[in-house]
This record gives C-alpha cells, structure tokens and sequence, in this order.
C-alpha cells in the first residue's frame, strides 16, 4: 500500500474554547476520504502514587458518562507551556500534591480526534497544599489502596484506563 495521502479540505463545524469539529477530505489513489475530526488541544496526565504506595486519583463528576469517575489529575497543556510543566500544575492544583515527575510516553486519543496525550508517572507525592478550586469541576482528590484500584479499574469507574 502506497503512503501518498493528500489532504483536499477543511471546513470547521463547530468550534468553542475547547474543541473544534472539523470535516477533513483526503485522497488516495483517484479515491476521497471524508472524515469528521474533533480538534483538541494536547494534554498531559499523572499516574501519582504517594510515599506510602497509595494511589492518587481525582474522583470527579463527567458530564459525558453523566457520572461519577475516577481519573489522573491533568489537563491541557497551555500554550507557551510544555506537557511536564502542565503535568506539574495540574497535580499541585487538582490534588494539593507535588512529587518527582517523570515522562513515560505520548499518545493519541483516538484516530478521528488530534489531541496528545503526554502520560507521566509521578512518585513520592506529598501534600503541599489544599488543591485549587475550579469552578467548572465537581470534584476531589482521593488516596486509594492498590487493593481498591484494582476494583475499581474492573467496574468501569476509570475514565482513563490506559494510564492504569
């Protein structure tokens, strides 16, 4: 199979702070391609265990699933910032943690979206201050045993499995 893709058109559907929907019309051999993307900024997400080996996690409300989920803290990376600094941040803020930090790889979230994942492991944690209040959360850092998060990856109440 050849890799001659060539891109013929954009035309943006939707667009708000935080996403766009985009139609994107490719060809490939005298044929053409017509995808619907979500445009999404790059974000960065900590596996956080604690010094005691507990696992440190945001239980948070998803509008999306209309539920309650356990996540990694994170966030999207801002502009002029880079994934670490986000990863940083974004710990300190959600949960009141910091820790040593360090990079373990980057993915994409799905084929029909442009946002990156940058996935980071961060040991040691220890609380430094009360996590921030957001306005557009519901939710709240939680100490969780490796017991438990085994339970809780096997009913579904991870929203971010692959970073388990």
């Amino acid at each position: 199979m050849s890799d001659d893709v060539t891109f013929l058109h954009r035309r943006e559907l939707y667009s708000d702070p935080f996403l766009k929907v985009a139609e994107r019309q490719y060809s490939h051999r005298d044929r053409d391609y017509r995808y619907f993307i979500k445009e999404e900024p790059e974000f960065a997400v900590c596996g956080a265990v604690t010094m005691e080996g507990e696992v440190l996690m945001v239980r948070q409300f998803r509008p999306g699933p209309g539920r309650w989920l356990y996540d990694m803290p994170g966030g999207m990376v801002d502009e002029g910032d880079t994934p670490l600094e986000t990863a940083r941040k974004e710990l300190l803020e959600e949960t009141g943690y910091m820790a040593e930090i360090k990079p373990l790889g980057t993915s994409y979230v799905t084929a029909y979206s442009t946002a990156k994942k940058h996935i980071f492991l961060a040991t040691n944690c220890r609380k430094v201050a009360e996590p921030e209040d957001d306005p557009h959360i519901i939710g709240e850092p939680v100490l969780i045993s490796r017991k438990a998060l085994k339970g809780i990856i096997a009913s579904g109440e991870l929203l971010d499995l692959d970073c388990a």
